[in-house]
């Protein structure tokens, strides 16, 4: 998704090449079997980071409505770099029952991207840190080394084993189908880890994952800072199903192609909407699905209903988060209940 970092936002040093050294040397934790967790799985929580001064209010309403959503339905883990953002976040919140706060440094609030991802060896879940370089430098010379260091620290606060990947890379680029396959963006991945070829990323990804297959989307707008992160075009809504939006434009269409190209065995499905990337950043949790309010909210809602019955649908406004490059799903980070 298009991240607008406001007045973080300067000419970059690190130009299109990212940072090789926010990648980690591979450390994998031995094992059998592993997997990660599909997103429809049960969860024990979700994570978010609270929007500093700097993002502004709207973004801090955005952060509320967001919040409130989530915690009618399952625990919510705030992180707060000081004690500052910390108060104004209690201030909007309350006393809201499930909410938990941490004061862990953090550089901005798209969690999905820094934050830890959470995988299951021999049935064991552990956290997984990834590299993080702040898209590859898409937005100009930003701090982040907080944000980098925020997977150890929420491993430490849940008393999790830490396994290091030696990728750069953002989770907002990452989808699994919780038993065999992940999909990301080959225009994200290979900027983020130059120098390595698809085998060899391929491979990175198939020991991380535990998975047999990859599937590499290509394609993004070049207004779009991350160079297309996948949980704005395509996602898994099943173990067999890929959902692709369809607004119009070439990109969506072409992704929808590329999927079904090299994976013929899965259904692909279009969502019909010129609002197709909002609806596309949403959120499963517990009980609930949470997205963006768009345009068709009642094509999205019979949508979600569909891929995901049982579950209730809430629409929230995060316009403000939409213009700063993000939805609903890039400030939240699920973890898989253990």
């Amino acid at each position: 998704m298009i991240r607008t970092l406001v007045a973080l936002i300067v000419l970059t040093t690190l130009g299109c090449f990212g940072n090789p050294d926010a990648a980690p040397e591979e450390d994998l934790m031995p094992g059998t079997t592993r997997r990660m967790p599909a997103e429809w799985e049960p969860q024990a929580a979700v994570w978010l980071q609270w929007p500093q001064a700097w993002e502004g209010a709207a973004v801090e309403d955005s952060f509320v409505d967001i919040v409130l959503a989530i915690a009618e339905f399952e625990d919510v883990h705030l992180l707060a770099t000081d004690g500052s953002t910390e108060s104004s976040g209690r201030a909007r919140l309350g006393d809201l029952p499930g909410v938990t706060w941490h004061r862990i440094g953090n550089d901005s609030s798209w969690m999905r991207d820094n934050g830890p991802r959470y995988v299951e060896v021999d049935g064991e879940l552990i956290a997984q840190d990834w590299g993080f370089d702040a898209w590859g430098g898409g937005f100009g010379d930003v701090p982040y080394d907080q944000d980098n260091a925020v997977p150890a620290a929420v491993a430490d606060t849940l008393g999790l084993e830490l396994e290091s990947v030696g990728l750069v890379h953002e989770r907002g680029d990452l989808e699994v189908n919780g038993v065999d396959t992940a999909m990301v963006n080959w225009s994200v991945i290979s900027h983020r880890n130059p120098g390595m070829s698809e085998p060899e990323i391929t491979a990175a990804l198939q020991r991380a994952l535990g998975v047999d297959s990859v599937i590499y989307a290509e394609g993004f707008d070049p207004m779009d800072g991350t160079r297309g992160h996948i949980d704005g075009i395509a996602r898994f809504v099943a173990e067999d199903t890929i959902v692709v939006g369809q607004d119009g434009t070439a990109l969506m269409d072409d992704v929808a192609e590329q999927i079904a190209e090299q994976r013929p065995d899965l259904t692909v499905e279009r969502l019909v909407t010129d609002d197709a990337a909002r609806y596309l950043n949403f959120l499963v949790a517990n009980g609930v699905v949470v997205s963006a309010t768009a345009g068709d909210d009642d094509v999205a809602r019979e949508a979600f209903g569909r891929w995901f019955p049982g579950r209730e649908v809430r629409f929230v406004d995060v316009d403000a988060l939409w213009e700063n490059g993000g939805g609903v799903h890039c400030v939240t980070n699920d973890q898989p209940a253990g």
